[in-house]
């Protein structure tokens, strides 16, 4: 039996502009319905230039291909050109929260006021941010409780034009998981799955997803800006031209310039069931393998004890692996914490005032896990975070040539260095990609196919459906991070409730900008595997 959702009274409390109309939603509904089928409908209200089925300025998208500008590129356009724009960017900004105020567990405090100290922040500072860039914006927040009474707190303080929706008692039904439990047995009730949460934004991104150009999914705790998505946007739209270019080529692969040519003999061997070994340094790559490389995030935090005292603060200037893995010290402090992290003294709630570049901490990945690549041009180099070894389209291992010892093996899906990001953020057309191409049992509902094995409920957490662990795993999204300062702050999102430094153990964590560094030095082994003879 299907899992129960209640996520019908969501509709029945819409406080979005009058716009937002349930003809909207029926609208969206069959559109979807058309994309699914392959079925090409020439949609002309709403302007949006996401897909090739809608207009632009009177020119099909379809005739602009020859531009090499494709439907990534012209969501890229539209959100730098929005102020003073009849046709700004669409994002829908949904956010999900369990509690109002905090349960005790997890390094909170019992009773703390979640939703004013936490969720508020995090709220105004990505609201406010796309709003000054011309965007146009609307707020869906999915709670986990049962009523939200002050939800006066939330609008008072949006910007002027931004709609909101709450989902209230959101929590989603299923019949609770047994040992070697096939189905539910006779008489067993339902229950609340807690863990289910996670996965109710799904619904609504199903309903809502031709009305916009851009949506972003995060936890309560997580703090994103537009600065966050536009590079996501550049980097996302670099990786379209390449596919382009790749498409277009008599070998259907791009090739970077002056790149290396190694025998066969030469190169390493995969360990695992990766298709190549890891030794993938400048290689050319196919737009099959392109389409499954995005921009991935790292959830950082700001030390809030910078004392010598903290104990902390003693171990981070020896992280994991700094002997088989120098830290480069000429990029280790050129990232911005102001990025991911800026916030003004007092400092609200949790968060940490002024933060200084020394601060930044990552805990849920570690340079041992990670690999490097030269992409070609605009992308450069780039990290490549842990992805599963079949899903794998290639980079250089930190611990190729036996860095690590002869015992170690290349870290794919250990939870300790995955990096799970608490959220996910696309394009319209990225998401029909997860959808219909890419994610088995597709990425969004009903969740009936036969891959779900009756119950996606049973199987999977939180990360599985808010930390994105989906994507980088069923669906076999490789994520990259790049290697530019720049372009790496802005690749980091802050982790607001700033607990995990006071509950995770102390060996897990590393500067953000000493793995930058880390990363740096594989970079230039990479480089110099490539003269070897």
């Amino acid at each position: 039996m299907m899992p129960v959702c209640n996520d019908a009274t969501v509709y029945r409390k819409r406080t979005m502009p009058a716009s937002r109309t349930s003809i909207a939603a029926l609208a969206c509904f069959l559109i979807f319905l058309c994309v699914s089928q392959r079925i090409k409908l020439q949609f002309l209200s709403g302007g949006s230039d996401e897909e090739s089925i809608h207009t632009n300025h009177g020119r099909r998208l379809a005739d602009n291909a020859a531009l090499g500008v494709g439907p990534i590129g012209h969501t890229l356009a539209k959100a730098r050109k929005s102020k003073n724009s009849d046709h700004p960017l669409r994002v829908l900004y949904v956010v999900t929260s369990l509690a109002e105020y905090d349960t005790g567990t997890r390094g909170t405090s019992h009773g703390a006021d979640r939703l004013q100290n936490v969720v508020l922040p995090v709220i105004i500072d990505a609201v406010t941010s796309m709003v000054k860039r011309g965007w146009r914006v609307d707020l869906f927040l999915i709670l986990g409780y049962e009523k939200l009474e002050r939800k006066s707190l939330i609008q008072d303080a949006l910007p002027s034009g931004v709609g909101v929706e709450f989902w209230e008692d959101a929590m989603p039904l299923h019949y609770k998981k047994r040992f070697n439990q096939r189905g539910p047995d006779p008489g067993q009730k339902l229950e609340v799955a807690t863990h289910g949460l996670s996965r109710q934004h799904r619904y609504v991104i199903k309903d809502k997803l031709a009305e916009y150009d851009f949506f972003a999914c995060f936890e309560d705790d997580m703090r994103i800006t537009a600065d966050h998505v536009l590079n996501f946007l550049e980097l996302s739209a670099d990786i379209e031209i390449l596919g382009e270019k790749a498409e277009a080529a008599s070998d259907r692969m791009v090739h970077v310039d002056g790149e290396s040519h190694r025998p066969a003999n030469k190169r390493g061997k995969s360990t695992d069931s990766a298709a190549v070994g890891n030794d993938v340094v400048d290689d050319p790559i196919s737009a099959k393998d392109l389409k499954r490389v995005i921009p991935g995030f790292i959830r950082v935090e700001v030390m809030a004890d910078r004392t010598r005292q903290n104990p902390l603060a003693k171990h981070i200037d020896d992280p994991k692996y700094v002997v088989e893995v120098p830290i480069d010290k000429t990029v280790s402090r050129s990232i911005d914490p102001n990025g991911c992290c800026m916030e003004m003294e007092p400092g609200r709630g949790k968060m940490t005032p002024n933060p200084q570049v020394e601060d930044l901490i990552i805990w849920e990945t570690n340079v041992g896990a990670a690999g490097v690549r030269k992409y070609p041009g605009p992308i450069g180099w780039a990290a490549a975070m842990p992805v599963q070894d079949i899903a794998d389209v290639g980079s250089y291992w930190s611990g190729e040539g036996g860095i690590f010892g002869s015992k170690m093996t290349r870290p794919r899906r250990l939870d300790a260095t995955l990096g799970q990001q608490a959220g996910w953020m696309s394009t319209r057309s990225q998401l029909e990609y997860f959808d219909l191409e890419a994610c088995p049992g597709h990425f969004l509902p009903p969740f009936d196919d036969k891959h779900w094995s009756e119950d996606s409920l049973k199987r999977h957490a939180v990360e599985f459906w808010s930390g994105g662990f989906q994507l980088f795993g069923q669906c076999s999204l490789n994520r990259i991070i790049s290697l530019d300062p720049k372009r790496f702050s802005l690749q980091l999102l802050y982790h607001t409730s700033n607990n995990k430094q006071g509950t995770k153990q102390q060996g897990l964590f590393v500067r953000a900008g000493d793995f930058l560094g880390q990363l740096h030095t594989v970079k230039a082994r990479a480089e110099s595997s490539l003269t070897i003879e």
